[in-house]
């Protein structure tokens, strides 16, 4: 099933050299974007230097389905198809978010701002919040990586349904 689809999406010229630029410039974002936690939630050339091998591996897998994601999805909807973009849009969201979100003053100022409207919230919940996503950033990449895949799955799904009309 998956390589029926592969041949029929990309007998196109054009899917493939999507299928590469798409690859290309989301290679680019997760790997300025995964070591953001090392660098203070900065993203930018500077974090190339804390890129880690595990970093460099959750991003070629974010890329490579990306990568896949994008050309499916704009096949499906030339064609009139049902594409599954939300799954992969969280999936996308969720691999580039968590890496900031341990370094942004936001979720202490949530936790803060949730103890001072009711005191037994604890404003120092924040920190540990903080302390799980730095510690656990691989199963947030891993739920990501998963999201995309079943969106490629499902958009997999329907190029071989193929075209159908309603009625």
């Amino acid at each position: 099933m998956i390589r029926a689809a592969l041949r029929e999406v990309f007998a196109g010229t054009r899917y493939r050299w999507l299928a590469l630029a798409s690859f290309a410039a989301f290679l680019a974002v997760y790997l300025l974007t995964l070591p953001a936690t090392f660098t203070g939630g900065h993203v930018g050339p500077a974090a190339l230097r804390y890129l880690t091998t595990q970093l460099l591996l959750w991003s070629l897998v974010m890329a490579a389905l990306m990568g896949l994601l994008v050309p499916f999805t704009v096949y499906l909807v030339r064609r009139g198809q049902k594409a599954h973009s939300g799954a992969a849009a969280g999936g996308l969201a969720l691999g580039l978010v968590t890496p900031l979100l341990c370094c942004t003053p936001a979720i202490p100022l949530v936790f803060s701002v949730a103890a001072a409207a009711v005191p037994a919230a604890g404003a120092g919940a924040g920190g540990l919040v903080q302390g799980f996503l730095a510690t656990h950033e691989w199963l947030f990449f891993g739920v990501a990586s998963a999201l995309m895949a079943l969106a490629l799955t499902l958009d997999v799904r329907e190029v071989v349904r193929g075209a159908c009309c309603r009625i």
